[in-house]
């Protein structure tokens, strides 16, 4: 009797010793589940599933979601897949599910602008940064996977240079596979010119702040146009002018410093004497202009330069005149 026991005790001690040895290695090799995972691939693997999957962490388990899709994934499906596959699972998750994201590139209107630019600027011999691009409808999101080298490629380009139409096709990479896209629209040179923000009114002054930069279709600049808003900024408008209006060089002038009937300065300057006289414009002069002064003195009409407001500066040939009357 006693020996059967002895026997029975050994082999429970050997059983217990066995059955340790096998928990401890389970647990030292144990995998555990990930409530949220974030993938690229189109498939869902262990390794993404769960931490500790050692040399079963490539093995394919489900499909991922569709790219830029959220899924839900029963953590006991998950667990399932584990044990069939060999993969020791340390203990049931507390979780119902799995979040399990397809991660995507979102591929917007302004992206797909700047390809059809891109290609527009070269089949016009322009710079990118000059092509204006509308599209006839509107663009939704497109999604491409993030493991794409290129995930929206240009595939065929077709321009109309005369009216600036377009048609455009895109091959979009889905990971698993590509489709295409299509647009249509406008893609057009510009160019940068100074425009009014406000009507300016005739021989009024344009200052810097009524001048704004506008881009318009460069085939409907007229040649005449001033591309320089230094060429316009402190001129004078010959003409009544609209705010948006496209400005030719022939609108503008110098402004007026002094005006028919106003009363002036007449000098003559020679290295160590200067004489001035007073006299009345006959005539409206810029700076530069030669305007013609009634000296009121002597009632004689006096040629000279503007130099600035109200004064004129006499040529050689009045000078007699003025120093006449300077010395009276």
């Amino acid at each position: 009797m006693m020996p059967a026991i002895v026997l029975r005790i050994v082999l429970a001690a050997a059983l217990a010793t066995l059955a340790a040895g096998f928990i401890a290695t389970h647990q030292a090799a144990a995998a555990e589940l990930r409530p949220r995972v974030e993938i690229d691939a189109a498939i869902v693997t262990l390794g993404d599933l769960f931490d500790g999957a050692g040399e079963l962490a490539d093995r394919a388990v489900f499909r991922a979601p569709e790219l830029g899709v959220t899924g839900a994934l029963p953590a006991n499906e998950a667990v399932k897949a584990a044990v069939a596959a060999g993969l020791a699972v340390d203990r049931l998750p507390t979780f119902a599910s799995v979040t399990v994201v397809r991660r995507a590139v979102t591929i917007d209107d302004a992206t797909l602008k700047a390809q059809v630019a891109d290609a527009a600027a070269g089949r016009l011999g322009a710079t990118v940064d000059t092509i204006d691009v509308t599209l006839d409808e509107p663009v939704a999101p497109i999604i491409a996977a993030t493991t794409a080298s290129t995930p929206i490629a240009l595939a065929d380009f077709v321009l109309q240079p005369a009216s600036g139409r377009f048609s455009a096709t895109f091959t979009v990479d889905v990971g698993d596979g590509s489709h295409s896209v299509s647009l249509t629209g406008r893609a057009v040179e510009t160019l940068a010119i100074p425009m009014l923000n406000r009507p300016i009114d005739r021989r009024a002054v344009i200052h810097a702040s009524d001048v704004t930069i506008v881009r318009i279709e460069k085939r409907r600049v007229p040649g005449s146009a001033v591309i320089d808003a230094d060429e316009i900024v402190d001129m004078a408008a010959k003409r009544p002018l609209r705010a948006g209006e496209v400005i030719a060089n022939s609108d503008v002038e110098p402004p007026r410093v002094i005006m028919r009937g106003d009363l002036v300065t007449l000098q003559y300057t020679r290295p160590g004497l200067t004489l001035s006289a007073r006299g009345r414009a006959l005539a409206d002069g810029a700076k530069g202009d030669i305007v013609s002064v009634l000296n009121e003195q002597s009632k004689r009409t006096i040629q000279g330069i503007v130099t600035g407001a109200g004064i004129v500066s006499v040529t050689a040939s009045s000078a007699p005149a003025v120093v006449k009357t300077a010395m009276n």
